[in-house]
């Protein structure tokens, strides 16, 4: 007797995986766009090849391709995941999602992964015009096959992006954000792409791998990539779980080990000090801003297991509970290990060598992380839209730091731009004028980080007093189980 055919979708897939695939397949979005980049590349190519000199063929064709895949994967696709969860919020159907086996990083990644599914299949429309792209000659095969790879690896970190920030209440965070951001991100992608077809000493030579440099290269991008992305679906999970789940700890606890190994990897002169920066900044940045806009209250389920623990397990219970006096705690850790592992490979030779203006930066920087946060605790106080309220005083805080900059150059002069020293990031055009030292900068920039830091540990202070009741209650539960 004949096996049966498989009909269905096992049932080891997760529903809202199947349920997500099935609309997204049959969508119109996604069924223009598959048509619309096969007519496309189609046209193009044959035009191309009729029109192009015997040498320039091979160069139009790769541009063309990667071209019209950059669109379909980082456009199109990632901005498909705008609505992904905040449809759910709208339908109010999370509630009923979550009575089920589903946890709330199981929907998420559901429909992270059905969105990546159809951009896959995309993908794999690709090849056969590689495969024309090859009979053209003057192909470096591999290292179009990793450029191809590394814009679908950046497409799933986008679409991550989006999902994630899907979850927020706020339209203008989920929708403007992604429409207007991703955009510059394409245009700087492919323009970094296409300076790499048809000359040697380009972009492909980095992603044909054949030296130290590029390896690292690859590898610390694909990291990143890897590591946003994930920050970002643990986000949209924090943003539509129930009290009783705890996203943060598995989050921060990432972070945390992630900028160990940098730590120790600061101790080999072979390793040079500019891959470790990058390296914390990548890391650094993305966990100080979820970590300073984790809400959840604090409930006796997330506080048992560290309670268990005892002493110390309630001093490090303060660093991974989900609520806002935690983040802020963990936020401020994090970033003055930060600050430790970036002068450590500039004094390896027993003495602090780094310039006035290089700590400006890093103090400027990373002030400007925390900025949004005390912006927040003085004018927002609703607990529901933190991270849109962030997100938006970061961009107007970016947005000023453009006008300062061309105001100072205007002027020649940056003596005005004390007038904003309350915004760390004012401090970065002061350094492109000789009015004023650096040393006196970098002072300022500390002392606006340092008045920033002392607001929101008060106010943490003042969070993990309101929640000592709950502390004490967890305690008694557990006296009551033995």
């Amino acid at each position: 007797m004949s096996a049966p055919f498989l009909t269905d979708f096992s049932d080891r897939i997760s529903p809202m995986l199947v349920k997500e695939l099935r609309q997204g397949l049959r969508a119109k979005t996604f069924v223009a766009l598959f048509l619309s980049l096969q007519v496309f590349l189609a046209v193009m190519l044959f035009s191309a090849s009729a029109a192009s000199n015997s040498d320039q063929i091979g160069s139009v064709i790769s541009s063309l391709i990667f071209t019209f895949f950059s669109v379909a994967v980082l456009l199109v696709q990632p901005l498909r995941g705008i609505s992904a969860l905040s449809s759910e919020v709208k339908g109010n159907t999370i509630d009923m999602m979550v009575l089920t086996r589903l946890s709330a990083l199981r929907i998420v990644f559901g429909k992270w992964v059905a969105i990546v599914s159809q951009s896959a299949l995309l993908l794999s429309t690709i090849i056969p015009y590689l495969i024309l792209r090859y009979f053209f000659g003057g192909m470096n095969l591999f290292a179009e096959i990793v450029a191809l790879a590394m814009l679908f690896v950046t497409s799933l970190a986008l679409t991550a992006v989006t999902v994630g920030l899907s979850g927020c209440t706020s339209v203008i965070v989920r929708s403007l954000i992604p429409i207007f951001g991703l955009p510059v991100l394409w245009i700087s992608i492919t323009s970094f792409l296409f300076r790499g077809f048809g000359r040697s000493g380009g972009v492909m030579d980095i992603f044909s791998l054949t030296s130290t440099d590029s390896q690292l290269a690859v590898t610390l991008y694909l990291a990143t990539m890897v590591y946003v992305g994930g920050s970002m679906l643990s986000l949209g999970a924090s943003l539509i779980a129930p009290a009783a789940e705890n996203h943060a700890f598995l989050r921060r606890l990432t972070a945390l080990v992630s900028l160990l190994v940098v730590f120790i990897l600061g101790f080999f002169e072979q390793i040079n000090k500019e891959p470790l920066i990058a390296a914390v900044f990548i890391i650094a940045i993305p966990a100080i801003m979820i970590a300073l806009n984790d809400a959840a209250p604090l409930v006796l389920t997330i506080c048992k297991p560290f309670v268990k623990k005892r002493r110390v397990g309630r001093i490090i219970g303060w660093l991974f509970y989900p609520n806002w006096g935690s983040g802020i705690i963990y936020a401020t850790l994090i970033g003055l290990f930060s600050i430790a592992i970036i002068l450590m490979p500039l004094s390896r030779n027993g003495s602090l060598n780094i310039d006035a203006d290089d700590a400006a930066v890093f103090a400027s920087l990373f002030g400007g992380l925390f900025f949004p946060a005390v912006w927040q605790v003085f004018f927002f106080r609703g607990e529901g839209q933190r991270i849109g309220h962030y997100l938006l005083i970061l961009a107007g805080s970016l947005i000023l730091l453009g006008i300062l900059t061309m105001l100072s150059e205007a002027m020649h002069s940056g003596l005005f731009l004390w007038a904003f020293a309350w915004n760390p990031l004012a401090f970065l055009p002061m350094l492109s004028h000789n009015d004023i030292p650096d040393d006196v900068i970098l002072i300022g920039a500390v002392i606006v980080d340092a008045v920033l830091l002392i607001i929101l540990l008060v106010k943490a202070v003042q969070e993990i007093r309101k929640t000592r009741p709950i502390i004490e209650e967890t305690i008694t539960s557990l006296h009551d189980e033995i």
